[in-house]
């Protein structure tokens, strides 16, 4: 007897095949979406820390009596009176200028709580004499 050949098993591996190619395309693809979130949500981290810091700055600029700060922020930004549920934080150090003359600077660095450094900033401004 003959043994008829017809065409099952080259259909049952071309099908193989396209299953195998489906599955490393749609791998490829799931990492991409992945590693495209992970960076939308560390650029509107970024973004928001920005914000702060930018806002920080403007209001040491207008102010003559502004201080050293720590305001504390939860996760989605909200400004929060105690750190025990706070996310990020950040922190304005005033430094004096040590001669006449000089500027007045403040180094303003926004944080995660667990402090990881997000953004920083130095301003300087001039002193009314």
């Amino acid at each position: 007897m003959k043994n008829r050949n017809n065409g099952s098993r080259i259909f049952l591996t071309e099908l193989m095949f396209s299953i195998f190619f489906f599955i490393i395309v749609a791998a490829i693809c799931v990492q991409a979406f992945a590693g495209s979130f992970a960076k939308s949500k560390e650029a509107g981290t970024l973004t928001q820390a920005v914000n702060v810091a930018t806002n920080a700055a403007e209001e040491y600029l207008t102010n003559d009596d502004f201080s050293c700060f720590t305001q504390y922020y939860d996760d989605n930004w909200q400004k929060i009176d105690d750190g025990s549920n706070a996310t990020y934080k950040a922190t304005g150090i005033v430094t004096d200028p040590e001669t006449k003359g000089k500027c007045q600077s403040i180094h303003l660095v926004v944080s995660t709580i667990e402090d990881e450094e997000i953004y920083s900033i130095v301003v300087e401004k001039a002193l009314k004499e």
